[in-house]
């Protein structure tokens, strides 16, 4: 049998996920990730947006360039993917590591953001873009636009979320962002000759033309949350008591057109720091100018500072980022099909936020602006959410609730040899429980994995190459007061893909990962689930399942 190249620490000691948690090593990835020793998860373009859940970069930095190297076996630059790009956490790394990424995201103000975290602008083209919005919005009376306003895309009431102040301030940022980008500015005047290097070397066109555009439209979404009446400690679009009071007091939300200046102004540094690092320069500017690096304060975020390298040599400029508007659960690009060469990803965990909820002011105010999202169903796009903490139960026809064992095809004695009699324990009890919502989450719970993350985990088999390693992180947590060690079930499903009958003909029945080796990170940053009712069952760690493609 293959024996794969990860450390034999984190390898497992039995052929099974059952092991307890002392069986298993820590991958602490702030100590792992060394190479550069941050401050913050907010450098780079990491942070560029205000996005829930976010998967801190020590995860993605450490595994991309432990597992991978700059030429896979055939010569090439690998392929890394992530099917919930989410951020575009996992894109950012591999684009700096010189690796080519593929990316799935189903919200289409997350892959917004990720399209603007991936792509490295030329500093001057982001002066000049600056310098010309600030004129704009300079000799443009701030009223409201009626031809830049927008309807909601559901039942929501514009009003209830925005006072008149703030509609006006966005309906007239709307409209010199839109004008901006209809008149087709020169953004080239004044640049440096090793920019005008990288934009003869790209397309770029599809650069100036596509990615200062997404830039300034992810600015009015930034700008959208801050001007409204949603509380901006909850990831979800929530009118709290503490902020009627507020409200009743006669404070309210602060000046759109100034705060989209101030996200202008800031997002500049985080492009400015992407671009430094992609290139090896030290352009003033960026957020992080000074640096710890392996203990030693550094004047850029690059170790090489100011070190220039030829283009040809450069793998961090010619790695691609092609970010897919998507379902990880049902996904395929021919042209990736066995070719990718590792998969990372951090999916939703289980009745842990109402995406929807937390996105839909943002997407409102921006989806006619980008060509992918005019035609948006916003129920369709509610309901298609991973992990939600709504759930539409009114027209599930089977009985409840469901289990696991329902959808198993192989023998008895192969069930009972996996860990998956304990999760229909949990949704039986779960559903069984005293709470109001005890039937929809213990549907919740079984959809989870009898549906998201055995699709998931069908769409990434096809699309890796034999031999090839998935490193998916996932965090227990717990429901109804019951810790699911998702981990373990993660394992179980993956290794038997072939084995459910809900599962996609194509899979052959013997079809199924490897299971490699398991670990576990200790969380702590809390900031990263930000408004949680943590009294409810802390998620103490996230756990790294190590799944690999049989050859």
């Amino acid at each position: 049998m293959y024996e794969p190249d990860v450390p034999p620490q984190y390898l497992l000691t039995d052929t099974n996920s059952n092991q307890e948690l002392n069986d298993y090593p820590e991958m602490n990835f702030r100590q792992l990730a060394d190479t550069i020793s941050w401050s913050d998860t907010a450098l780079l373009t990491h942070g560029i947006h205000k996005h829930p859940a976010i998967f801190i970069p020590h995860i993605p930095r450490y595994l991309i360039n432990t597992f991978s190297s700059e030429r896979n076996e055939d010569g090439h630059r690998p392929v890394i993917l992530d099917p919930f790009c989410g951020s575009g956490t996992t894109g950012v790394e591999a684009k700096v590591a010189g690796r080519d990424f593929l990316g799935v995201e189903i919200n289409p103000v997350s892959k917004l953001v990720s399209d603007v975290a991936t792509t490295p602008i030329p500093y001057t083209v982001l002066r000049n873009t600056k310098d010309e919005i600030l004129q704009r919005l300079e000799s443009t009376e701030e009223k409201y636009y009626e031809e830049y306003d927008v309807e909601f895309l559901d039942q929501t009431n514009k009003y209830h979320w925005f006072e008149e102040p703030s509609i006006e301030g966005l309906t007239t940022i709307r409209k010199v962002v839109s004008e901006f980008i209809e008149d087709d500015v020169d953004l080239t005047a004044g640049i440096e000759p090793r920019e005008r290097k990288v934009l003869a070397d790209l397309d770029s066109d599809k650069l100036l033309k596509t990615a200062v555009p997404k830039w300034l439209i992810l600015l009015i979404a930034n700008t959208v949350f801050d001007v409204s009446n949603a509380d901006p400690e909850v990831s979800k679009a929530h009118k709290s008591k503490k902020m009627r009071k507020r409200i009743d007091n006669g404070e309210h939300p602060p000046n759109a057109v100034e705060r989209y200046k101030e996200h202008l102004d800031r997002s500049i540094g985080k492009l400015i720091d992407l671009w430094n690092e992609v290139y090896r320069t030290n352009v003033p500017g960026g957020e992080s100018q000074t640096l710890n690096i392996n203990g030693a304060t550094q004047s850029t975020l690059h170790s090489f500072s100011n070190n220039w390298l030829p283009l040809e040599e450069n793998q961090s400029h010619k790695a691609t980022s092609n970010i897919q508007l998507g379902d990880a659960r049902d996904f395929e690009f021919s042209d990736y099909v066995e070719g990718v060469d590792m998969a990372i990803t951090s999916p939703p965990y289980i009745n842990a936020i109402n995406y929807y909820r937390g996105t839909k002011l943002r997407l409102f105010w921006i989806h006619d602006l980008l060509e992918e999202t005019t035609d948006v169903d916003a129920e369709t796009l509610r309901r298609s959410f991973v992990g939600t903490n709504s759930a539409t139960i009114s027209d599930i026809e089977e009985e409840l609730p469901l289990m696991m064992n329902e959808q198993w095809d192989g023998t008895w004695d192969e069930y009972e040899e996996t860990s998956l009699p304990e999760l229909d324990e949990h949704i039986l009890n779960i559903h069984n429980g005293d709470l109001t919502e005890a039937r929809s989450r213990a549907y919740i719970t079984w959809k989870f994995f009898a549906e998201d993350m055995l699709k998931t985990l069908t769409s990434v088999y096809r699309h890796l190459k034999p031999g090839a390693y998935f490193f998916f992180i996932i965090g227990e947590n717990t429901i109804s007061g019951r810790r699911i060690q998702s981990h373990k079930f993660v394992a179980d499903v993956a290794q038997n893909l072939g084995k459910f009958n809900n599962q996609d003909k194509g899979i052959p029945t013997d079809a199924g990962y490897r299971l490699a080796g398991m670990a576990w990170d200790k969380i702590t940053n809390r900031d990263l689930f930000f408004g949680r009712d943590h009294g409810n069952g802390v998620i103490e760690r996230e756990w790294v399942v190590i799944l690999q493609k049989p050859r």
